[in-house]
């Protein structure tokens, strides 16, 4: 291939690249720890995403908006938002305390008396 044709390939791949993400490269364009985030994120309508080609696509622009809405979101609450802190954990997620007494054993103690027989 001649270099000038080489080059044009190249940036059509990288223009390519630049407007849609899979949700793993989304979340890593974001600096997000999964693609579950991003799928949360689609989930609750913050993030736009369609369908190409049977495959989960989201638009880089639409990423560069959603950043540009949570800082002026950020900057007029005047703080990062915080999840709520539970004050205690529900009963029925709680441990049970029962006293563990009894245990099962699962396998016998084997002993040098038992091995002799």
């Amino acid at each position: 291939m001649m270099p000038v044709l080489k080059g044009l390939v190249a940036s059509a791949d990288a223009a390519i690249q630049a407007r849609l993400l899979c949700p793993r490269g989304a979340a890593t364009y974001l600096g997000l720890g999964s693609r579950w985030a991003i799928y949360r994120l689609i989930s609750t309508g913050q993030l736009p995403a369609i369908k190409l080609a049977g495959k989960l696509r989201i638009d880089r622009a639409d990423m560069d908006a959603l950043v540009e809405t949570m800082k002026e979101r950020n900057s007029e609450n005047g703080s990062v938002p915080r999840r709520p802190v539970a004050a205690q954990v529900p009963a029925r997620l709680a441990p049970l305390d029962r006293p563990r007494s009894r245990q099962c054993r699962v396998t016998a103690p084997v002993t040098a008396a038992e091995a002799d027989t």
